[in-house]
C-alpha cells in the first residue's frame, strides 16, 4: 500500500512520429524515420474489427478490469517461478501499454511490480479509449513499424481505417511475436495465428 501510494503516475512523453515531404501542392512526396517508423491517429480512425481483434487475443478482459488480471498475473507468476525465470507476464493492454511508454522491457520484478502500479493509477486517470488509442499507437508489428497506422501501410499499403477483418486479425496475431509471425518471412505461420485471433474473436463474441 505504502508503495502504491508512493508511486506517481508520470505524464505521457512525446512519442517519435515520421517526417512527411509534401510539395507545393501538399502532395505527399517522401517519408522520412529512423529506426521507428510511426503515425499517429485519433481512436475514430482505428476500426471496430481491428480493435476487438486485438482486445480478443491480447486481453479479452479489458473492458472490464482495473489495469490487472489477477488470474493471468497468478498463472504467470506460478510458471515464471517454475521455471526460474521471467519468461511470462501475463500482462493486461494497460500494463503493455505503461511498459511501451513509462517502464521499458527490462525483466525484473520491480519493474513489473512498477508496471502494475502505474497501470492501475492509469485506469483511474483515462478512459478505456484513450488507453486502448494509445497502445495501438505504441506497439511495435515489425519492421520498424510501430503504431496501427505505419503497420498497415507497411504490410498492406493502406491506412488503418481501411483494414478488413482479416487483415485486422492478421496484425493482431502479429503482436506477441512480430519476427516468428511476419507474413513476408513466415507467411504460413502468420495466416495460422491470424486465424487464431478469428477463433478468439468468436469465442469472445466480437464476430459472429
Amino acid at each position: 500500500a505504502a508503495l502504491f501510494l508512493s508511486t506517481e503516475l508520470p505524464d505521457i512523453p512525446p512519442l517519435a512520429e515520421t517526417t512527411k515531404l509534401l510539395d507545393r501542392a501538399g502532395n505527399e512526396v517522401a517519408e522520412l524515420h529512423a529506426g521507428v517508423d510511426r503515425v499517429l491517429i485519433p481512436f475514430t480512425q482505428m476500426p471496430l474489427s481491428l480493435r476487438r481483434a486485438v482486445v480478443a487475443v491480447e486481453d479479452a478482459d479489458f473492458y472490464r478490469h482495473d489495469g490487472l488480471d489477477l488470474g493471468s498475473v497468478a498463472r504467470a507468476s506460478w510458471a515464471n517461478v517454475t521455471s526460474g525465470s521471467m519468461s511470462q507476464g501475463g500482462s493486461t493492454i494497460t500494463q503493455q501499454y505503461v511498459k511501451n511508454v513509462l517502464t521499458g522491457p527490462e525483466r525484473s520484478i520491480a519493474r513489473k511490480v512498477r508496471e502494475a502500479i502505474l497501470a492501475v493509477k492509469l485506469e483511474h486517470t483515462s478512459s478505456k479509449r484513450e488507453i486502448l488509442e494509445g497502445y495501438l499507437n505504441t506497439v511495435y508489428f515489425g519492421h520498424g513499424a510501430y503504431g496501427i497506422q505505419a503497420a498497415a501501410r507497411t504490410y498492406f499499403d493502406r491506412d488503418a481505417k481501411d483494414l478488413s477483418v482479416l487483415q485486422a486479425a492478421t496484425l493482431a496475431g502479429l503482436i506477441a511475436a512480430p519476427s516468428a509471425r511476419d507474413p513476408f518471412e513466415h507467411p504460413q505461420v502468420a495466416h495460422r495465428y491470424r486465424n487464431f485471433v478469428l477463433d478468439r474473436m468468436v469465442e469472445v463474441g466480437s464476430i459472429g
